[in-house]
């Protein structure tokens, strides 16, 4: 007997393989787990994710309103929907190349945070950022032990 390939759809009780079971009378795809005999149809997540992923970014940086982004013009639908989108963090990949001028500053933000940025003074290209509760030595060098050492530093 073969064994299921690691792409195929995973159960969502007991995580083991399914196997495809039919169709459905629209024409969906039926799936049925083999250990626990769950049968149903997985929607495609990672298309419809996408889908929301570009509304909500054509919306938070574009000039669009919520309701005209939408597809059916409902604001309060797109901000349930890509709620989730708010949760994904911006991976900045680690800075490797001396830069001539580097400008830092900090951006206090709700509930007591503060958020350090080191920018390149040049292109405006972001290099690293920072956590911490307030502006410190300790917050700044953590922010600049992950970036080399410029020519010019500008805070």
């Amino acid at each position: 007997m073969r064994t299921k390939s690691s792409k195929a759809k995973k159960c969502p009780v007991c995580g083991s393989a399914m196997k495809r079971n039919g169709r459905t009378r629209a024409g969906t795809q039926r799936w049925m787990c083999v250990a626990c005999s769950l049968t149903g149809v997985m929607r495609q997540q990672d298309a419809e994710r996408g889908r929301q992923l570009d509304a909500f970014l054509g919306w938070l940086l574009g000039r669009a309103s919520q309701s005209s982004c939408d597809a059916h013009g409902d604001a309060r639908a797109l901000r349930k929907r890509t709620a989730w989108c708010w949760n994904i963090r911006p991976e900045i990949p680690p800075c490797t190349v001396k830069h001539h001028t580097v400008m830092a500053d900090g951006t206090y933000m709700s509930h007591g945070w503060c958020l350090i940025t080191a920018v390149d003074g040049e292109s405006g290209e972001v290099l690293g950022s920072q956590w911490c509760p307030h502006e410190s030595k300790a917050a700044y060098v953590a922010l600049f032990s992950r970036i080399p050492s410029p020519d010019v530093l500008v805070t």
